[in-house]
């Protein structure tokens, strides 16, 4: 079970209890771009000490150590969270015209 712990502009961040078994490592660095909006808007990481990235299905995982200032965007403040493991999900906006979901762009 998780819950968005966070939302920065269109990103979710969910805490979880753990990192899914299989995902693999991935190196994170200042700048590290988590997801792209429009045109070149983008959400980065601010501080990578403490942090470890994991990816399985295409999906990103974030292992906090200690609190430390995390994700920077053109549009927001940057975003301070608190230890624990995170899964990075996208809010979506439904149109009830198409009958569908679909990402929100930030």
């Amino acid at each position: 079970m998780s819950k968005i712990y966070a939302q920065h502009g269109d990103v979710c961040l969910e805490k979880i209890f753990s990192i899914p078994t299989g995902s693999k490592k991935i190196e994170l660095y200042k700048g590290f771009v988590i997801e792209h909006g429009e045109g070149v808007h983008k959400h980065c990481l601010v501080e990578t000490e403490g942090v470890t990235g994991y990816e399985k299905d295409g999906i990103l995982y974030l292992c906090v150590e200690k609190e430390i200032p995390l994700l920077d965007h053109e549009e927001h403040k940057i975003m301070t969270i608190s230890p624990g493991i995170y899964r990075k999900g996208i809010e979506l906006e439904y149109d009830a015209e198409a009958d569908e979901a679909r990402r929100t762009q930030d």
